[in-house]
């Protein structure tokens, strides 16, 4: 029944581009065809045209980011079609990336990887704590959009995110860079590429950015001012402003030859504030420090015309040490006969110096794949892939709270803290998994006109037993100008070490038992060019996603379950117009709904519409401006939440800049929310407020290339 659906809607959209492509004429030279003819190898595992891929793609190079006046992943990120960035109610305001309605409190059904390594957190499976993106290393960032597992394995849920680090080139650069901005902002580059005449190069890259934090971003109410009235105590720090400072530093070290290929990169975020507080209470004194360390070495040889093979290893280490004041000095608390803070009933105990916590984790990630393809039949290519994977998760913890540090009879209680990373009481013993995987595909031209892609991936995982994933692609290219895709697969979450064994921790008991959460997608996809300069791509999805986990209250505590069953559908329109060599625009349109199949609630959080224009604009003597908008629609919020729907926003950015040739100076001011917007990031349902976005910016730019 879907499928007959999606062919129908297919036919429907075929039907007039076709007949209106049939009379473009073509002209050989057009910019905009050398513009948007862009290649990936993230759809099927090998180097092909993006509109023939089997999958939903989207790429952001770096001269788009640069020219949108980005300084950020996260701003990037909000322009693909589908995918919205949600600041986290659970923690720390860190994003959540958001595709077609699906998202938590983190980011686990988003499989996010740095050169092909994934970059996921194994305590919670999301981002690394505190988790900020700088872009001048960046050459380019890779979107797929819909059930992935079948090519990435685990986490490949709802989309996949590639970030893909610069690279030596064929001619010797170096470039320096400077901006600075409002609350005390700076970001600092400088770099080097170079490489010999045999193909073997270097790129360094080294760019610190921090901020203050926009200090008007005020809380008039947080959960501690809730609590207040009902303990009687004075407590709060609300009204206050959110703690959004952070302090990153980004260095990338790449080098080439023939077949090899070495990439490492080092990022560490110091003294990065705590948002909202971690319990949703104002916090001013916490603050996390993270760091990533990743090293990545892969060969690639193409030995005849038949066959080619690929070999990759790389190991992550992922560490962050944090200090949270869970509620602020001088607060009652209730706590259960352990000692945890719980949300229903329990004794209160006045703590004097705030409840506090510094828990801590480091992870070890090792990795290796080997690739064989195949392309010795006619017509077909034959990828067959296999891999293991070996991860470490290591605890620590100091608290002045809990199992072991208090017997609810003590009051009050001090700052003091105990060690209880060696106890029974620590908030998660040690963990390791490891899991196996095999993979094959087959991409088979059997017609002129039609590309078949079926492929599967069998995963064993140490802690929860094995799973295996299909995928299927159809492309039909009738013609050069229109190609039209009919996509289905399925893919699965493997569950965080913290949903699986969390403990001694008021946010939340993880489940041993819990199974992997599972989607089916079903997707139809329409790209052609209307006209020499005019690209139209559209896309129409459907999807059910089973046993998702949630954070549910049982008795006094939270608990993680496989509660949810979740329906979403919706369709994306993108284009890229080329007005002349002066003038181009891209624009998209995302309409999406998400909801419990249970209830028939809609998702909260997740808007119904969203969309982004941009205006590039060449002007004469080195001049550029760049005008892009961003609108958010409303979103609804929790089935227990009386409040009205959180409003939609508009969210501009303004870049003009002037290139003084042939000095190689740039110059540039950037305006980040141009219109000044209020907007607001929702918060949950025991929050009055929602939390404000950051107000108007403005920043100067400084280029040098030597």
């Amino acid at each position: 029944m879907i499928l007959s659906m999606l062919f129908l809607i297919l036919v429907m959209m075929v039907l007039p581009a076709a007949a209106f492509a049939g009379g473009v004429e073509r002209e050989g030279g057009n910019d905009y065809m050398q513009e948007g003819a862009y290649f990936s190898t993230i759809a099927s595992g090998h180097l092909e045209a993006i509109k023939k891929a089997p999958g939903v793609i989207s790429v952001i190079t770096a001269d788009e980011m640069a020219k949108m006046g980005a300084t950020h992943l996260d701003e990037v990120l909000e322009t693909i079609p589908g995918l919205h960035v949600v600041r986290s109610d659970l923690n720390r305001l860190e994003p959540v990336y958001s595709i077609r309605g699906i998202q938590s409190g983190f980011s686990p059904q988003v499989l996010i990887l740095f050169n092909g390594v994934e970059l996921k957190n194994p305590f919670n499976g999301g981002l690394p704590a505190a988790f900020r993106m700088p872009l001048n290393g960046i050459e380019r960032i890779e979107v797929i959009k819909g059930a992935s597992s079948a090519l990435y394995g685990a986490n490949a849920y709802s989309g996949v995110i590639n970030i893909v680090p610069k690279r030596a080139r064929d001619n010797s650069e170096v470039i320096a860079q400077a901006r600075f901005g409002s609350f005390d902002s700076s970001d600092l580059t400088v770099q080097h590429r170079q490489q010999n005449d045999s193909g073997a190069g270097i790129f360094l890259s080294l760019e610190r950015q921090s901020s203050r934090g926009d200090r008007q971003r005020i809380v008039t109410q947080d959960l501690q001012a809730l609590i207040d009235p009902v303990l009687g105590t004075d407590a709060s720090l609300a009204p206050g402003p959110l703690n959004t400072e952070y302090a990153v530093t980004n260095l990338l070290l790449n080098v080439d030859s023939d077949h090899w290929s070495w990439s490492n990169w080092l990022w560490h975020q110091d003294d990065a504030g705590t948002g909202q507080g971690v319990a949703r209470a104002l916090d001013n004194e916490g603050d996390v420090n993270s760091r990533s360390l990743m090293s990545h070495l892969q060969y690639r040889r193409i030995v005849d015309h038949e066959f080619s093979i690929e070999s990759n290893f790389s190991y992550h280490y992922l560490n962050a040490e944090s200090r949270f004041k869970l509620f602020p000095d001088n607060s009652l608390v209730p706590v259960d006969s352990n000692g945890n803070p719980v949300s229903g009933m329990g004794t209160p105990v006045l703590f004097t110096d705030g409840v506090i916590g510094e828990p801590d984790y480091a992870s070890h990630k090792a990795y290796a794949d080997f690739s064989y393809q195949y392309m010795g039949m006619v017509d077909q290519i034959w990828r067959f892939q296999w891999g293991a994977q070996y991860t470490m998760l290591k605890t620590s913890e100091r608290k002045n709270y809990g199992p072991g540090v208090i017997d609810g009879t003590v009051s009050p209680i001090d700052g003091a803290l105990t060690d209880v990373s060696d106890l029974p009481y620590v908030y998660l013993s040690d963990q390791e998994r490891h899991s196996l995987f095999f993979a094959v595909q087959d991409q088979w031209h059997f017609q002129p006109d039609w590309t078949l892609t079926l492929g599967g991936r069998w995963d064993q995982y140490s802690d929860f037993g094995g799973i295996f994933n299909p995928r299927l692609g159809l492309v039909w290219e009738p013609h050069i100008d229109f190609t039209g895709k009919l996509l289905y697969g399925e893919a699965f979450r493997a569950p965080s070490f913290s949903e699986l064994y969390l403990k001694n921790n008021p946010s939340g008991l993880g489940s041993a038992s819990l199974k992997p959460e599972q989607i089916k997608t079903y997707e139809l996809v329409a790209d052609y060019l209307i006209a020499p300069s005019v690209r139209l791509i559209s896309s129409v999805y459907y999807y059910e996603a089973e046993d998702l986990i949630e954070n549910k209250l049982v008795g006094n505590v939270f608990q993680f379950q496989n509660t949810m069953q979740q329906e979403g559908y919706g369709f994306e329109l993108e284009t890229h117009w080329t007005v002349n060599r002066q003038l181009k625009l891209k624009g998209q349109y995302s309409y999406q709904h998400s909801e419990n199949r249970e209830t028939g609630a809609t998702v909260a959080g997740v808007p119904n519409h969203t969309g982004y224009l941009a205006v590039d604009y060449t002007l004469p003597d080195g001049w550029t401006l760049q005008l892009n908008n961003h609108w958010i629609g409303s979103r609804a919020r929790e089935q227990s939440d009386s409040r009205e729907k959180l409003s939609g926003y508009s969210w501009g950015t303004l870049k003009v800049s002037k290139a003084f040739k042939p000095q190689g100076l740039t110059a540039a001011v950037i305006v980040k929310n141009l219109w000044d917007a209020d907007a607001r990031s929702p918060a949950s349902s025991i929050v009055p407020g929602d939390y404000p976005l950051e107000r108007r910016s403005v920043w100067g730019e400084l280029t040098y290339r030597f």
